[in-house]
């Protein structure tokens, strides 16, 4: 593309290795723009299991607060969240460096789930 100007007469913006027009309504295929296929049920599916996810999380840690009345409960899930939200911060950004941002983000799943996989077997004391 010789000049990056969508066709809403605007700039036009480099985002996760394609051109798309400034208000996100076309894409350019290499030829031409074309329009891009908005879903609406996917976005509100992802939203509503990030929340249920969220949400299980949230009551068995309060639960396993409240359970053992231990300090060490409260401190280890605190690290826990902040451990998670680091990452999802790390996968936000990945995604617009490319390869290396794949590889990346592949990482952050990977640590994902090896911290899931440690807080199911290894609980905090009672």
């Amino acid at each position: 593309m010789e000049t990056p100007v969508g066709p809403d007469g605007l700039l036009a913006v480099f985002d996760g290795g394609s051109w798309h027009s400034h208000d996100r309504r076309f894409r350019w295929d290499g030829t031409q723009w074309v329009p891009t296929n908005k879903s609406t049920a996917g976005p509100w599916l992802t939203r509503i299991g990030t929340s249920l996810v969220l949400l299980a999380l949230l009551g068995y840690a309060v639960y396993t607060m409240i359970a053992t009345s231990s300090e060490f409960a409260v401190g280890y899930y605190v690290g826990v969240g902040v451990f998670f939200v680091i990452l999802l911060v790390i996968f936000r950004f990945a995604g617009r460096w490319g390869l290396f941002g794949t590889v990346i983000r592949a990482g952050t799943i990977l640590l994902a789930l090896l911290k899931l996989l440690t807080l199911l077997t290894h609980r905090p004391p009672v």
